[in-house]
């Protein structure tokens, strides 16, 4: 667990972080402009570790709340034949932001992959949002330039509002 003056960082425990993580993933969605469901942001993370098709990262303050999470899933790509993670969701409470929380959750992950022989890691935000944007240049991860994402939403569930 990396330690911070204002934080520490870890690997999530389903055990323990579980009920804790709920309440920050549905704020993330909300952040993107989702109403909050609790029942089903619980049921997805519940999910999740129970797959264990992902790692959650967790930033925690100086009494153990959660501040803050990364969610790594595991892909992989024909090009390189290799595996790959997609930092599917990277959040700070508002109240934490500015303490390095984000840079510290984004290299956990990265060791995390490195000792796992991940190739890559890719990430998207939205075009609008700049912090991250700054925060994710600061830490070496690069624009792409040679492919252009697309999105065919099969529901309205994941559609931009």
């Amino acid at each position: 667990m990396a330690i911070a003056a204002t934080h520490t960082i870890g690997r999530a425990d389903p055990a323990r972080d579980t009920d804790a993580l709920v309440p920050l993933v549905d704020a993330y969605r909300e952040f993107y402009g989702h109403a909050r469901d609790p029942a089903a942001t619980a049921a997805f993370v519940r999910e999740r570790f129970a797959k264990s098709d992902t790692q959650f990262f967790v930033a925690r303050d100086r009494v153990g709340s959660l501040i803050g999470f990364a969610h790594l899933l595991f892909s992989l790509e024909t090009i390189s034949l290799a595996r790959i993670g997609i930092l599917e969701d990277i959040f700070v409470t508002e109240a934490a932001r500015g303490a390095g929380v984000g840079g510290a959750l984004l290299d956990a992950a990265e060791r995390y992959a490195r000792e796992h022989r991940l190739t890559r890691l890719t990430l998207a935000t939205a075009h609008q949002n700049r912090v991250a944007q700054r925060l994710y240049l600061a830490h070496g991860y690069v624009p792409d330039q040679r492919f252009r994402s697309f999105n065919r939403y099969l529901t309205s569930d994941g559609a931009p509002t």
